[in-house]
């Protein structure tokens, strides 16, 4: 029985080799594309093409598989699919695919055009499923083919071309069809806020991300904009970080920017959140405790400002920002004696910092020790530290 079995098996793995054996580079080249293999998949379909030089649906796979790889590969995307074009005119995918690679290069004219006459073009049969990447973060949201009877996609595609071109009225007519016929979902909301944030129209915008968030409460991108026009700040310099942290969450660098603009526009709680984001993504990184220190102290929560440039100290000993930082919030707690000690390490590594001896000055006043006090007031102004003269007068002369 053992035998038969074996004999069997050597059986069923022929005729399984020779179906594998019998596709030939192209059908290979797809069948690896899809299973995201795109380097065998680039060798399979390269050989084909050498051999079937006028294959326009080969030249549109290799379009597709390039604009998986990086640095000047979507130009070469851009090369293969206008070669699929040309052997080809009415190969509608082509135009949906290019249009989206237009997009992505913010040649808004061309994506349009090409949205346009795909629209325009009878459909074909295809295999070729398009994902539609969700603008809430990093997971595809839908999926459809060039044959989807419902225009919902299409018209987004050319909406997101008209706000590139800045046409928000015609971006919001756009929008309008397509949750008309398509009425649940986020992504759609979410753009038709965006489009009435750009328009000035912010309590309109307003009412399309909460529509947005009803349909899909984790929409990130909806939920940032509820923020910021809720917060009050400058949407123009916030939109371009919060689409950077919905392409790739996982990156503490835009969470850090996004942090920093939040602080230098007083929004220090929004600060804070940004900042907390960036640390529990990058621990390491000594920047984030710091600003996010920062941005307590704003608040005056003067406790979890010290706990944060501790976290500092931590990573980069004697860094003279921090040790001032640590020094002001254990001072504005009463901690003298403690905030003290860091002043004095403060101007043993940077003598020539005014704020280290104004600092210190106050700190030795506050426990009356005057005559150092002066002295290291006087040092501050030596030091070019202007607008303390008042102080100055009180510490030394005891006025």
């Amino acid at each position: 029985m053992r035998l038969i079995g074996l004999a069997l098996a050597i059986f069923l793995s022929g005729i399984c080799y020779g179906q594998q054996s019998s596709l030939n580079e192209f059908e290979k080249g797809i069948e690896a594309y899809n299973q995201g293999d795109y380097e065998t998949a680039y060798l399979l379909i390269d050989t084909w093409l050498r051999d079937h030089p006028r294959d326009p649906e080969g030249y549109y796979y290799l379009g597709l598989i390039y604009e998986q790889f990086d640095g000047t590969s979507d130009l070469l995307a851009l090369e293969n699919y206008q070669k699929a074009i040309s052997l080809d005119p009415a190969k509608a995918d082509v135009y949906l695919s290019r249009g989206r690679l237009y997009l992505k290069l913010k040649r808004f004219e061309q994506a349009e055009e090409d949205f346009l006459t795909f629209r325009s073009i009878p459909k074909g049969e295809t295999t070729q499923v398009i994902y539609r990447i969700g603008s809430a973060d990093q997971g595809v949201s839908q999926i459809f083919t060039a044959q989807t009877s419902n225009p919902s996609q299409i018209l987004y595609h050319l909406a997101l071309a008209k706000i590139g071109l800045e046409d928000y009225s015609a971006a919001s007519v756009y929008l309008d069809s397509v949750i008309y016929f398509n009425p649940e979902e986020a992504d759609f909301w979410a753009e038709k806020g965006h489009v009435e944030m750009l328009s000035g129209s912010e309590d309109k915008a307003l009412e399309s991300l909460r529509q947005a968030v009803t349909y899909n409460p984790d929409h990130f991108l909806a939920r940032q904009r509820i923020k910021i026009l809720e917060n009050g700040n400058d949407v123009d310099q916030l939109e371009e970080l919060t689409l950077a942290i919905a392409k790739d969450p996982e990156d503490p660098q835009p969470w850090k920017i996004r942090g920093y603009v939040k602080f230098m526009q007083g929004d220090f709680e929004g600060s804070i959140e940004d900042y907390t984001e960036a640390i529990n993504l990058y621990p390491e990184d000594e920047e984030g405790w710091f600003y996010r220190a920062k941005s307590y102290a704003k608040q005056k929560n003067w406790q979890a400002a010290e706990s944060d440039f501790e976290e500092v100290l931590f990573l980069i000993e004697q860094d003279p920002e921090a040790l001032l930082g640590r020094g002001q919030a254990r001072y504005y707690q009463n901690e003298l004696e403690a905030a003290l000690a860091d002043f004095v390490e403060l101007i043993a590594i940077d003598p020539s910092n005014p704020s280290a001896f104004y600092h210190r000055a106050i700190t030795l006043h506050r426990l009356e020790r005057k005559a150092e006090a002066c002295s290291d007031m006087n040092t501050a102004v030596e030091l070019g530290m202007t607008g303390i003269d008042e102080i100055q007068q009180k510490i030394c002369n005891g006025d």
